[in-house]
């Protein structure tokens, strides 16, 4: 294929994509509110736009199939045909068809001469025209609506459009002008005189354009959440329907804006969440109607954002979690000798475990107690935490709480037995000096800081790392979805953006580290992910609060293991 004709193939792949995640969003919504007859007339202008793009790029089987569709929903516009749940449905199989096309057009290496006709769905379209109709007249396809939606054609901002490849590009490259930064901030530290006062000056600038530079880059990189969250629109409502339920998809705070990465990487954690919800929250119509409920049960999409990140919360109006059906699965699979004893969070915190479901039968959606905790690994590989809320009768929310991008985070510096270690910031809440009297080095314990107990351990002995203690040590005291805790590490080395890179294929299931950085003086350094590293530390704990023995402890990389397992742009070998 002629490079013109593949650019202009791609471009027809795209808008075509958009068109027909339109369609599907608007139909749903021409289900809920059959009479809106300004919502015919944006489905007729779209599948009407699509039918002239795919003539004229020879794609006529989607030609063929939009003609079809358009003669059906002219008929809904004029009243002849009813709007019903059946042909709502037929529609939305005919974008399921018109998908199925274009990925087949999206494949060809060579321009197709020719698409397959979807010949059974055209059929169903042309059947359901001839089908006995009730005619019923339209009270709402007025000038208002139309108008309306008028002004929505013509209100809307310039784009353009550019790959996800490229803005990552752009945000490695400003990465590595931050990483030669900090190299010559540490060089001019060192200079005197009036060269290194001129020096600083500049540094001071470049710091200043640096910055605007990586913001302009970052917001590039953020898009609302709302058109992602709408996507679940008909996967809701098919999937409540073929268990027998009814659902709605409600979106709120659309408009808070996320980095591409984390929507990408959390596509099959929120498909996941949804599916969940549905299976084991709503309950049937029959059931909700008896409690006085709706019949039809709500899955609710929320976004905000808080604490310097974003949160999403996945929340259904079902019955809320079973506290006893899962605490006698806990106790059954010998996972807590006393579930009673625990609160609310730590006893629905084991559905995160592998294995682990209170579903009696194994269904399509769940069962198998392979899920959850995938959902939570992902979620913690992007430094994140997933927690549930649940009241009985009212239903259960699924919090997660992400950073805003995942390409650069600010960092605290700190060195335990001549190792670096960045801990993201937001986690950090105070820095104090190690009392004496301390628990000794090998051993986990209490602290007193201002005025509350605060459990504490080295970060030598997280990792196993060898080599004598020095006289004073300093406590990190930081914040993880459990309270707060204290790191003991030797030496506070201060905080400043830190560009984060993937860690080698050796080293990328090391639990407690998110990835890696390079200093301003050469140097790698891991960075922590503060709330895996000290969940896992509860779990592994006894009573008394040792920590496990030494060859059960996590072994971080070496200096010179991190080196030859990452390029210098961050690239495994």
């Amino acid at each position: 294929m002629d490079p013109e004709r593949a650019a202009l193939m791609q471009m027809f792949s795209a808008e075509t994509a958009e068109h027909l995640d339109e369609l599907e969003g608007v139909l749903l919504e021409l289900e809920r509110r059959p009479d809106a007859g300004h919502l015919l007339e944006r489905i007729f202008r779209v599948t009407h736009t699509m039918k002239g793009n795919a003539g004229s790029v020879g794609v006529h089987g989607l030609s063929e199939l939009a003609h079809a569709a358009e003669d059906v929903i002219e008929d809904l516009h004029r009243g002849t045909l009813p709007v019903t749940g059946m042909v709502v449905s037929l529609l939305l199989e005919t974008v399921d068809a018109a998908r199925r096309l274009l990925a087949e057009v999206d494949g060809a290496e060579e321009p197709p001469v020719s698409t397959p006709l979807p010949t059974g769905v055209i059929e169903r379209l042309r059947s359901a025209r001839r089908a006995e109709r009730e005619v019923s007249p339209s009270t709402s396809q007025g000038g208002a609506s139309g108008a309306a939606d008028e002004g929505d054609r013509s209100s809307g901002a310039k784009t353009v459009r550019i790959t996800v490849e490229k803005l990552d590009s752009m945000v490695d490259l400003i990465g590595e002008v931050a990483i030669t930064r900090n190299r010559i901030a540490r060089e001019i530290q060192l200079a005197g005189g009036a060269i290194g006062s001129a020096l600083r000056d500049g540094l001071e600038e470049l710091d200043r354009l640096s910055t605007k530079l990586e913001e302009a880059i970052r917001r590039a990189r953020m898009v609302p959440v709302g058109p992602w969250f709408r996507q679940y629109e008909r996967a809701v409502r098919d999937l409540a329907r073929s268990h027998g339920k009814l659902a709605r998809l409600v979106v709120v705070h659309g408009d808070v804006e996320v980095d591409t990465a984390v929507i990408e990487r959390l596509r099959d954690v929120l498909t996941h969440l949804i599916r969940n919800g549905i299976d084991h929250g709503l309950e049937p119509p029959e059931v909700r109607r008896a409690c006085g409920k709706d019949p039809r049960g709500t899955i609710t999409l929320r976004a905000t954002h808080e604490g310097g990140g974003i949160a999403l919360r996945v929340t259904d109006d079902g019955a809320g979690m079973n506290r006893a059906r899962i605490a006698a699965r806990a106790s059954a699979q010998g996972r807590c000798p006393d579930p009673a004893a625990l609160s609310d969070g730590e006893l629905y915190g084991l559905v995160f475990e592998p294995g682990f479901s209170t579903a009696t039968t194994v269904s399509d959606l769940s069962g198998r107690g392979m899920g959850m905790d995938v959902v939570r690994r992902r979620v913690e590989s992007l430094e994140g935490s997933i927690r549930i809320e649940s009241a009985a009768g009212v239903g259960t929310t699924m919090t997660l709480r992400l950073p805003l991008t995942l390409a650069t985070i600010e960092g605290f510096s700190v060195s335990a037995a001549g190792e670096r270690y960045v801990i993201p910031l937001r986690a950090v809440v105070a820095c104090v000096g190690l009392p004496s009297g301390a628990p000794a080095a090998g051993q986990g314990g209490v602290l007193h800081v201002h005025g509350r107990a605060l459990p504490c351990v080295r970060l030598r002995d997280l990792f196993a790392l060898e080599g004598p203690a020095p006289d004073r040590e300093s406590v990190v005291v930081v914040a993880h979805e459990g309270g707060q805790a204290g790191l003991v590490v030797d030496s506070l080395d201060g905080e400043g953006r830190t560009v984060i890179k993937p860690l080698g294929r050796l080293f990328r299931r090391t639990r407690g580290v998110i990835g890696s950085t390079v200093l301003g003086d050469g140097r790698l350094a891991l960075i922590l992910d503060v709330d895996a590293l000290l969940n896992d530390l509860s779990r592994g704990r006894d009573g008394g609060g040792e920590l496990p023995p030494r060859d059960r402890r996590r072994r971080a990389p070496s200096s010179e293991a991190r080196e030859g397992a990452m390029e210098p742009e961050g690239r495994t070998r």
